[in-house]
């Protein structure tokens, strides 16, 4: 076992506590191969991510905290009030924003979203006055908005305005925002949809989105540490670096995200956990701060489980929401179930640390006994030798987005299968079928072509095409 330093809270509360962090598994269990667990400082040495913080809840309440670092020159100087960027789970606290706004009468979430942009229009696009941009189409992702996501800009950089970030306008270095299918067609997950919605609300309110936030989230939820700050000031309270992929740290510590609505929250899992807590209070009771009725509005899913910035899924006690988000050297994820009231917040500052969230999300579910979030299994079955010996070789992903090198490789020694990822490096895969593998640590499954001049393999779902034996 790794040593390591460790703090947390509530450990009077906290019985599982040790089962969780001894209790880490792999996605996929093999039949026939004993089940193994692991020791959360193993997986985070295995993963390249120096620190993880979690907030466990259980009943509608936090019942433990913890923040965990590796060994290195500065660990220790980390507590479970350090803020952690929490990226796309930003767009929870933005859709809780957009609900508490609507239900104060001081939006229409089904206005067309040039009345907020005013003078700013939106170019011609897909749209039409019969079936214009809405806050409720956007906040679904279903407003036919561009841009998925945003890769961040340097400290000290030149940061845009949400103006410029919406315009595609210098030094915004990624494209205008505009509407290129029909709203209310279809699901396009689009981080540029949030920021016009930010733009919308700052406009029609005349308030910065961070003083919207204070005013109508963060405060009223006594999340004293937290902030959509972008860049954060000197005087912020402690917050973590990201590190990247190979474990080098994120130049600055952190990047700047003036995409804010979409992921600019600096949080702690605490905090997260208790805005969680809150939102399905409201929405089992409902109160002051949010009525049952916007409460759920809120987790009405629209198309592909996506209500207001959360993706609702399950039925009867699996019925949850759920979100997860990736920066520069951060990756978070969080689950709330509605019905029990447990659920979990998982903070990193690693690159690596959506596969360590997902393994401490399994841990906590198999110590609570949760409905779901268990390992899969696999069984195991023999492979066509021919088919996948012509597989061997470098393959590159036709659709890719990531800070590290675009190459799997596909290998074999003795009788032992391998996936080379290029953020993990090699991993063991396992013969499901004649055409099939199953990664055991990432869940992932591996399908090879059958019958193609040029083989490709598809990666969870990732078309990767060979470009070398």
């Amino acid at each position: 076992m790794l040593a390591g330093c460790a703090t947390s809270r509530r450990a009077d509360m906290a019985e599982k506590h040790p089962s969780v962090e001894g209790g880490l598994m792999l996605r996929t269990n093999i039949q026939g191969e004993p089940t193994q667990t692991f020791d959360v400082y193993e997986r985070m040495k295995r993963y390249r991510v120096p620190a993880v913080s979690v907030a466990v809840i259980q009943n509608g309440k936090v019942s433990w905290t913890a923040t965990y670092e590796l060994p290195s020159p500065t660990s220790g100087k980390m507590s479970e009030r350090t803020m952690f960027q929490a990226a796309s789970i930003s767009k929870s606290v933005t859709g809780l924003l957009a609900a508490r706004l609507a239900q104060a009468g001081k939006v229409d979430l089904d206005a067309n979203v040039d009345a907020y942009l005013a003078p700013l229009q939106l170019p011609p696009g897909k749209q039409t006055p019969a079936n214009p941009v809405t806050l409720r189409k956007l906040l679904s992702h279903t407003a036919g908005a561009t841009v998925s996501g945003f890769p961040g800009y340097k400290p000290g950089s030149a940061i845009p305005t949400t103006d410029q970030v919406v315009l595609g306008q210098a030094p915004a270095i990624t494209p205008a925002v505009t509407i290129d299918t029909a709203p209310g067609s279809k699901y396009t997950y689009s981080g540029g949809g949030y920021t016009l919605l930010q733009l919308a609300l700052e406009r029609h309110v005349d308030m910065t989105f961070e003083q919207l936030m204070k005013q109508w989230v963060l405060d009223p939820l006594s999340m004293n540490h937290s902030t959509f700050a972008q860049p954060l000031p000197a005087s912020a309270p402690a917050h973590a670096s990201g590190h990247f992929f190979d474990g080098t740290e994120v130049e600055g510590g952190a990047y700047v995200y003036p995409e804010e609505a979409a992921a600019g929250l600096w949080t702690t899992p605490e905090d997260l956990a208790n805005l969680l807590i809150a939102i399905r209070h409201a929405a089992l009771e409902g109160g002051p701060f949010l009525s049952s009725a916007s409460a759920q509005e809120m987790l009405t899913p629209k198309l592909n489980n996506y209500a207001f910035g959360v993706f609702v899924v399950g039925e009867g006690e699996r019925r949850r929401f759920m979100h997860s988000g990736g920066n520069a050297g951060f990756k978070s994820t969080y689950v709330m179930f509605l019905g029990s009231g447990n659920g979990v917040v998982v903070m990193t500052n690693g690159d690596n640390g959506s596969y360590l969230g997902g393994e401490f999300v399994k841990a906590v579910a198999m110590a609570y006994h949760w409905p779901d979030f268990r390992p899969r299994d696999a069984v195991p079955a023999a492979v066509d030798h021919d088919v996948a010996a012509a597989h061997l070789g470098s393959y590159r992903y036709e659709k890719f987005e990531g800070r590290f090198p675009n190459r799997v490789v596909l290998a074999k020694q003795g009788s032992d299968w391998s996936l080379v990822l290029p953020d993990l490096g090699p991993v063991r895969i396992v013969p499901t079928g004649p055409l099939s593998f199953v990664a055991p640590e990432t869940g992932e499954t591996i399908e090879m072509s059958s019958g193609q001049e040029l083989p490709f393999l598809m990666i969870g779902g990732r078309k990767a095409t060979l470009v070398a034996r």
